[in-house]
């Protein structure tokens, strides 16, 4: 019998391999969980949701999203620090740009104690 006498939606679901792992368990911190309550509080539910972010997609980009969730969650104080984040970044960018093309140089040629050097200017941009 496939179902079994499973009165716990958790242990079928686990039984049935519907998670690979737990949402809470992933080493990458990707989940993301939510929690809901009814106003007076009779019912709650949790959201889980794993963000897939493109490695192509650029610290700005993220960043830029990261503000956008965190309005939408009215987390005030995380936006006001991404803001200040992008605005960081956008006004070092071409420098940024000019420092990560040194340090793949730096990083071809095996030169990696001046690869450290500007690893940390770029550090310290951000």
């Amino acid at each position: 019998m496939l179902f079994r006498n499973f009165y716990d939606l958790n242990k079928l679901l686990m039984e049935l391999d519907f998670f690979n792992e737990s949402p809470l368990g992933d080493k990458n911190g990707d989940w993301e969980s939510k929690k809901y309550v009814s106003d007076d509080g009779m019912f709650s539910y949790s959201v889980y949701k794993k963000s897939f972010t493109n490695k192509n997609t650029s610290e700005l980009t993220t960043l830029k999203s990261q503000l956008e969730s965190a309005v939408e969650n009215q987390e005030f104080e995380k936006a006001v620090e991404l803001r200040d984040k992008i605005k960081k970044l956008e006004l070092n960018k071409n420098e940024l740009e000019k420092l990560n093309k040194e340090l793949s140089n730096c990083v071809k040629k095996q030169d990696f104690e001046k690869a450290i050097e500007i690893r940390d200017k770029i550090k310290e941009l951000k």
